[in-house]
């Protein structure tokens, strides 16, 4: 009997390249976003020792302009947030994309894999099918084979 070929091997060998290439995509978005993130940690740090200087300030001597330059530290530090924030979400939403990227890979990879484990299970059953065959054949031909001595030595 032939040896096992699967039709779609070079399609799932593809299959698998793509989700290799999936897979490091997920991770380069993930490090984006993670990124993102914590640039927005320390913006946020940044307003909340602005906001602590503030409050210093505004509970010791009165300094006007002291407490001037970090009301419009926090200001700026505020658009710096919300621009940071919208490249958070930028990052989030291109995670996501490749989120779903890679699960619609390894879903059609896992698809392929499943038909090729269907396919040689059938080829295996049709490779025992054909080797019980041939030993039947074979019991067959030795038992016609000792009838036939049997009556050849009978006649002797």
């Amino acid at each position: 009997m032939k040896k096992f070929s699967f039709e779609l091997q070079g399609v799932l060998e593809i299959k698998q390249k793509l989700e290799g290439q999936a897979k490091i995509n997920f991770g380069i978005a993930r490090a984006k976003l993670t990124a993102e993130e914590e640039k927005r940690d320390a913006i946020i740090a940044r307003r909340e020792s602005y906001r602590s200087m503030l409050a210093d300030n505004l509970g010791g001597t009165l300094n006007i302009k002291e407490i001037s330059r970090c009301e419009e530290a926090i200001d700026i530090i505020e658009e710096q947030l919300s621009q940071q924030e919208l490249m958070v979400r930028r990052a989030e939403k291109q995670l996501e994309l490749m989120r779903s990227r890679l699960n619609t890979v390894i879903m059609e990879r896992k698809t392929i894999e499943k038909l090729r484990e269907k396919k040689f299970t059938d080829y295996m059953r049709e490779y025992n099918d054909e080797e019980r065959k041939q030993i039947d054949e074979l019991v067959s031909f030795r038992h016609a084979m000792a009838d036939i001595e049997a009556a050849a030595e009978a006649e002797s």
